[in-house]
């Protein structure tokens, strides 16, 4: 599982960073903080739950991807029912950076898992 969280880490990093670029030529220079404030919480929330998944489950990838997805959809509802008014941030392009890192490192995920998941019979 070390392998699948390495992995799953540098795709995590390579996500923040295409979605950050994105949001630069997409988003209008006013809200061009907001969008990165969302991408720096998303990569940082993603990296935080690889790790303590790799922790607690080591050897059940299954669980941990569970807790992964579960962790993603707590951040949605804390960042725009707590975050967003308590930081006055504009709510659309932070909201759609955050999703889109989680959205993309969600699809990434099992990728990595099985890039990482070594069968000894060869199937």
């Amino acid at each position: 599982m070390k392998r699948a969280t390495a992995i799953a880490a540098a795709g995590v990093l390579v996500i923040g960073a295409l979605v950050y670029a994105a949001g630069l030529a997409l988003a209008r220079p006013d809200a061009r903080g907001d969008m990165a404030v969302g991408v720096l919480v998303g990569v940082g929330f993603q990296l935080l739950v690889l790790l303590i998944a790799a922790v607690a489950f080591p050897e059940n990838a299954l669980a941990a991807y569970g807790v992964g997805m579960l962790g993603r959809l707590l951040l949605v509802i804390v960042a725009a029912l707590v975050i967003i008014p308590a930081a006055r941030l504009q709510p659309a392009p932070f909201l759609y950076s955050l999703v889109t890192v989680l959205f993309a490192t969600t699809l990434l995920e099992p990728v990595a898992m099985a890039a990482g998941a070594r069968n000894p019979k060869g199937r």
